[in-house]
């Protein structure tokens, strides 16, 4: 918080003084629970509509173990919808008792005693207790060093501007807490009750200005919201018209390559078809060739067999005829010696001697 200085005579002087003596750590842990219960109701409340609550619970429930497994809405119809918070501290006290069971097993706060004091604020906040009610408890049940500020107390504070506007309810309760020593910390909140009590009237007129001009803000911003979220609006339509045309534009584009590409698979099936059919038409003359060169050299075979047998027939024949003409020949030729010879020899034979005769003369002529 800035300007701490400053602001802290301020609140001094508001609060007044604190007393020297805070409350000793309580005895009787069977008080813990009741005093958890008030803590959580007194917040932003008067002690007195925080008692008047604290009644109609005991009246309404057996014991705290009754309280603890009631749904929040019941506990809610018990405290009254006029109670300040009554719908968010029905809730936690339901969910805080509970938790405290579930832990313990009873209902009672004697395991946290066991605690380190600086781990006891903060396992009690896990539970599901405000700020306010963890330190109500550390300081009236543990008595340890705190002071309960709740949101009317900073509203209070800062409608006397005895805090910097906007601060936080943290940052306030660290403030009261660093005022107040570990003596005079009961004295302190016993002063913040008092000042409250004291400003109640002043803090509902100032509240509703407040409320006023929270409202207004919230107005403002969320005109600002509404703009920015129709600026926003207008850049995303823009930015979706431009990827819904770029879109588009993808679209056709894919839908022209993938055109392209179909035709050339086309294309490239039906040269892979040609080619293969070229291949076939290859390979099938291939074997007709040889097929063809077999059957003409099977033909060829056959037609040299054929013409061997008709040639060597025509030669028998032929040969036949002529050893017939031959046989002929010869015959006749017989024959004609046959019937020549004795007619030459006969011929011949009285023809020879007298020609003996003349080469004999001639031989003795010579002679």
């Amino acid at each position: 918080m800035k300007n701490v200085k400053a602001y802290e005579k301020k609140t001094k002087k508001l609060l007044g003084a604190f007393g020297k003596k805070g409350p000793q750590e309580i005895e009787d842990m069977d008080q813990a629970i009741p005093m958890l219960i008030e803590s959580i109701l007194l917040e932003n409340s008067t002690e007195t509509k925080a008692k008047k609550a604290f009644d109609a619970i005991c009246q309404e429930y057996v014991d705290f173990n009754d309280l603890r497994v009631s749904p929040a809405k019941e506990i809610h119809d018990c405290i009254g919808e006029d109670y300040p918070q009554s719908r968010a501290k029905s809730h936690m006290l339901a969910d805080v008792l509970r938790a405290i069971f579930y832990k313990t097993s009873k209902m009672s706060l004697e395991y946290i005693v066991e605690m380190p004091k600086r781990e006891r604020s903060r396992h009690l906040a896990e539970l599901g207790l405000s700020s306010f009610a963890v330190s109500m408890i550390i300081l009236r049940v543990f008595g340890g060093r705190a002071v309960p500020v709740d949101q009317d107390l900073a509203y209070c504070l800062e409608m006397d501007q005895a805090v910097h506007p906007g601060s936080t309810l943290e940052q306030i309760t660290t403030f009261v807490e660093k005022m107040a020593s570990s003596t005079n910390c009961y004295g302190a909140y016993l002063a913040s009750r008092k000042y409250l009590a004291k400003s109640a009237k002043n803090l509902a007129k100032w509240k509703k200005s407040k409320q006023a001009e929270i409202d207004r803000l919230e107005a403002i911003e969320q005109a600002k919201a509404e703009a920015a979220a129709k600026v926003k609006a207008e850049k995303e339509a823009r930015a979706k018209a431009r990827a819904e045309a770029k879109a588009a534009k993808e679209k056709e584009r894919a839908k022209e390559q993938a055109k392209a590409e179909r035709k050339k698979i086309r294309d490239a099936k039906k040269a892979a078809e040609n080619k293969v059919k070229k291949a076939a038409k290859k390979a099938a003359k291939k074997p007709v060739k040889k097929a063809v060169k077999k059957a003409v050299k099977k033909a060829a075979k056959k037609v040299k067999k054929v013409v061997k047998k008709a040639v060597k027939k025509v030669a028998k024949k032929t040969a036949k005829k002529a050893t017939k003409k031959t046989v002929k020949k010869a015959a006749k030729k017989v024959v004609k010696k046959a019937v020549k010879k004795p007619v030459k020899k006969t011929a011949k034979k009285p023809a020879k001697k007298p020609a003996k005769k003349t080469v004999k003369k001639t031989r003795g002529k010579k002679k």
